[in-house]
């Protein structure tokens, strides 16, 4: 009888589909922010839910989540009404990070925890960005010394909102892209 000897090939960085998936995640994503109607006058950045979704679905590496950060910073700047729009690019990389570490989190196998992971990851990692992009805001314009700041207030708002909006559709989207994808 033969002996047959099975190795494992480990993938090197993001394949083709995956950079497929992430480009048509951020393109919906900025579709969606340009059409998505304001809530209350806020419009959310659905951007960010797309970055975070495609990490969850790909679970790339540090430097290829960092790029899929930049990446969605750039994306960012088509789409933004900010007065300082290029805060982006600080503010996605470490939504990015946040969300891949999130994903290290002991989510349990079968409970109901892996079932709102979507929910959670995409939140979280939303506000980490949202919350970096304020605290730079901040600090650039130095328009709020206090926490009771109107504009601070408001800007948190944002990232709640966002967050939430955000969180709703990744927890939509995750289980029906993720099935996709293991058929491919």
């Amino acid at each position: 009888m033969e002996e047959v000897k099975l190795t494992r090939v480990e993938k090197q960085g993001l394949q083709a589909v995956d950079v497929v998936v992430v480009a048509v995640l951020l393109a919906a994503g900025a579709v969606l922010r340009l059409v998505v109607p304001p809530f209350f006058g806020i419009t959310p950045n659905v951007v960010i839910g797309m970055y975070v979704l495609a990490i969850m679905l790909l679970k790339p590496r540090l430097p290829q989540v960092l790029g899929i950060g930049l990446v969605a910073a750039a994306v960012c700047q088509l789409t933004t009404k900010s007065l300082l729009p290029y805060l982006n690019f600080a503010s996605e990389p470490v939504g990015a990070i946040v969300t891949a570490l999130l994903l290290y989190l002991p989510f349990d196998k079968n409970g109901l925890l892996k079932t709102i992971k979507p929910f959670v990851v995409t939140f979280l990692g939303t506000f980490a960005s949202g919350f970096t992009y304020i605290t730079i805001f901040k600090a650039v314009t130095l328009f709020a010394t206090l926490p009771k700041n109107p504009a601070y207030t408001y800007l948190l708002l944002v990232v709640i909102v966002t967050g939430t909006f955000n969180a709703i559709l990744a927890q939509v989207l995750y289980f029906p892209l993720k099935q996709l994808l293991k058929n491919m």
